[in-house]
């Protein structure tokens, strides 16, 4: 006699052929250690800012060369378009404005990405630290004795209402120069 109390057994089931990788373990504890923010870092948000007073943003990132170039350029601008009775000086103005406050957010991110600034119209600068700088030094006392004669006598800069397109040659000349200067530069790294 037969068992008929007996209950099939279903075959078993067929893996498949791929089957997708475990989840990974999920880890307790301490997130892993960040690199550390580097002390040179600045903010292109801050320079930017600042930089909408020409010199203020790079006077942030220490780079007191430019600074002076660019606040040079805006109290030259001021005199002029004061003086002048042409709109022409005052055109500039936008332009050393969104200048300024671009090369300052540029610098600001090459100093972050490398450590120290793009080179440009003065060559390589690097970063001033501000506990002690020659640059800053001299120009401060620059800076100071003109303020100081302009008390005691009297500095009259309406010759530049007629001259100032000179200073535009100039600049046209130097850039020429350095130009010049850096393709013989590169002829005689090839030659040699």
């Amino acid at each position: 006699m037969s068992d008929t109390n007996q209950t099939p057994q279903a075959p078993p089931a067929a893996t498949p052929a791929w089957a997708p990788p475990p989840p990974p373990p999920v880890a307790f504890g301490p997130a892993p250690a960040q690199p550390p923010y580097p002390r040179w870092a600045k903010s292109p948000g801050t320079a930017g800012a600042l930089g909408m007073m020409p010199g203020l943003g790079h006077l942030y990132l220490g780079l007191y060369q430019r600074a002076a170039i660019f606040f040079g350029v805006f109290v030259l601008l001021v005199t002029l378009a004061e003086r002048s009775h042409g709109p022409f000086p005052g055109l500039f103005f936008p332009f050393l404005f969104a200048f300024s406050i671009l090369d300052a957010v540029r610098q600001a991110k090459a100093i972050n990405a490398t450590g120290a600034p793009e080179p440009g119209l003065i060559g390589g600068e690097k970063p001033v630290k501000v506990s002690g700088s020659l640059t800053a030094g001299i120009l401060l006392i620059l800076v100071g004795g003109f303020l100081l004669l302009n008390r005691f006598v009297t500095i009259d800069l309406s010759f530049l209402n007629d001259w100032w397109p000179a200073l535009l040659v100039v600049f046209g000349a130097w850039q020429v120069f350095t130009y010049w200067k850096g393709k013989q530069d590169e002829t005689k790294t090839e030659a040699g």
